[in-house]
């Protein structure tokens, strides 16, 4: 136990999954009440599992990859930007070239939750960030989750813009299949691991579907954006090369600005309610498609230089 906490959660995976397969089960039977069928999927969680096992696409893990990932929204030729890029670095020693500015976010390219805000006008302790780096590299997402798409993504850390809002601050995160998005999730104040959240289709009308665990708390009526609609235009566009990705922008008082693409909310683990979307949504994914898709991918990641991390 006296390993690293790389070491020790690598040896936990490894004796206790024989396969990628039984992974990517285990962890969406702990938040079911049944075992995923990957033979004949159905379910929409099922169905994004289902291609963690047998859709390797080099498309989605350099959109989960956060640096990669700009690479591709420019390539898109997106109307709406990521935050302004400060720096970038391999490892924890590549931060002592970086000019800070008063105020940043730090991320990892690799994982699900890692972010360091810094707020202050004084500089940063550069011993502390190294020391987040440090532990950030000893954790694997893919361990945690069996989102196996992650396991290509190198280790990096990027330091980006910190945008702040004085009035309203909103996420706005489009579920696409297909290049089409269904509906999107609206995300309000966050406090630690709660939320607030509300669910609208394209015409703006409240759903009633939930998607359980995550802290979520339902909040009030939000206004419909005036730039929904562009919103609606660059989910599509950036959706359009994958069988189903969550496109997410942010809102800072009058700044749009793109996010993340993400191809499985809270780890794709958690049923939604009422039961019947899960099917419902599940319609939405045609597998058969995926193919087409892998192709795709692979030489849209092969044109913009894709470089996967060694397994």
């Amino acid at each position: 136990m006296r390993q690293p906490a790389r070491g020790i959660q690598a040896a936990v995976y490894d004796a206790s999954f024989r396969s990628d397969a039984e992974a990517v089960a285990y962890f969406y039977a702990v938040a079911n009440d049944h075992m995923p069928d990957f033979i004949e999927p159905v379910w929409i969680n099922e169905k994004i599992r289902w291609q963690f096992l047998r859709h390797r696409n080099p498309l989605m893990s350099l959109a989960a990859d956060k640096i990669a990932v700009r690479d591709y929204v420019r390539w898109k030729g997106s109307e709406i930007e990521p935050p302004e890029l400060i720096a970038t670095g391999s490892t924890p020693a590549d931060l002592d070239d970086v000019e800070f500015p008063e105020q940043f976010v730090m991320k990892s390219t690799y994982g699900s939750g890692q972010n360091y805000i810094h707020e202050g006008w004084n500089g940063p302790d550069r011993d502390r960030l190294v020391a987040v780096l440090e532990a950030w590299n000893n954790w694997d997402q893919w361990r945690r989750t069996g989102e196996l798409h992650y396991r290509s993504v190198p280790k990096r850390w990027l330091i980006e813009e910190l945008i702040t809002a004085r009035r309203e601050s909103l996420e706005f995160k489009f579920a696409c299949m297909h290049g089409e998005p269904v509906y999107v999730t609206v995300i309000g104040a966050r406090n630690g691991t709660r939320y607030e959240r509300a669910v609208y289709d394209l015409d703006w009308r409240r759903l009633d579907l939930v998607a359980e665990g995550g802290g979520a708390v339902e909040m009030g009526p939000v206004p419909r954006p005036a730039d929904f609609e562009s919103m609606v235009t660059e989910a599509r566009r950036l959706s359009e090369d994958f069988m189903h990705v969550r496109v997410d922008f942010l809102k800072f008082d009058d700044r749009l600005v793109f996010s993340e693409l993400t191809f499985a909310s809270l780890a794709a683990c958690h049923p939604f309610r009422p039961i019947a979307y899960n099917r419902e949504l599940g319609t939405l994914i045609n597998l058969d498609r995926a193919t087409e898709y892998l192709a795709r991918g692979r030489r849209i990641a092969n044109q913009l230089g894709w470089k996967a991390a060694a397994a």
